[in-house]
């Protein structure tokens, strides 16, 4: 079943034009499943297997992949498939790759980068010869942002060098963007902290969006045995709006 059959149709004169075209009204609403959120009999836990569409999620519950939409009823902070649907994990690394551009090259929590370094000024990596473009500093996670120009720094670290202030600093490590810290922990308490020379460890961009991702995964879902009569009673509201 689709759920936009449901709908009733308006004519509309989009353009202002005087022609009018038929058009889904998506302003009609029904309270069926939204009145039954809080009856556990309703509904039950769902853990989204990698990779799963809301459409596959259907049919191994229900035996057909039609009901798909009803999952986004029942949950409403799944407002977007494409946003808030939780990502399979080949596809969760290129998003995190693609919101995180370029290389970051990290340094000890000792160390500094106030007052340094030209956003925008070219950079270059004293023992690899590689140069890149300054695009961010972070000096609480403790590393800078780089989007490369020429030849690859060591992943392993070097001292990065800019071209224009003349001021440098040393890098332990230089990764993906995707993988720099985005906040970090305490190692005993396993809570959110500031950064230490000791006592402290990263949690990278990949890492935070993969525990956002996580969550998502489990999701309400109206139990097998009642979403035939949701169906039905859906449709009669739907008949009757």
């Amino acid at each position: 079943m689709s759920y936009f059959s449901n709908f009733n149709t308006v004519q509309y004169d989009i353009e202002g034009n005087g022609v009018y075209r038929k058009l889904t009204d998506i302003t009609q609403y029904s309270t069926i499943i939204t009145e039954n959120l809080d009856n556990v009999a309703f509904y039950s836990y769902y853990n989204i297997q990698d990779g799963e569409r809301p459409d596959t999620v259907s049919q191994n519950l229900y035996d057909t992949p039609a009901y798909y939409w009803t999952l986004f009823i029942i949950n409403p902070e799944l407002q977007n498939y494409w946003h808030d649907w939780p990502k399979s994990s080949d596809a969760l690394r290129e998003y995190v790759e693609a919101e995180n551009i370029g290389m970051a090259g990290i340094f000890d929590a000792g160390d500094s980068i106030a007052g340094k370094f030209t956003i925008g000024e070219t950079v270059t990596g004293a023992l690899s010869g590689a140069t890149a473009t300054l695009i961010a500093k972070y000096p609480t996670n403790g590393y800078i942002q780089m989007k490369m120009l020429t030849g690859a720094f060591r992943e392993t670290g070097e001292s990065i060098q800019g071209i224009t202030s003349g001021d440098t600093i040393a890098c332990t490590a230089i990764v993906k963007a995707a993988y720099a810290p985005n906040y970090h922990i305490d190692d005993g308490t396993m809570e959110r902290t500031k950064r230490r020379s000791a006592g402290t460890s990263p949690v990278t961009n990949f890492e935070a969006e993969y525990e956002e991702n996580l969550l998502k995964s489990r999701i309400k879902v109206i139990k097998p045995r009642m979403i035939g009569q949701v169906i039905s009673d859906f449709k009669s509201a739907m008949r009757g709006s």
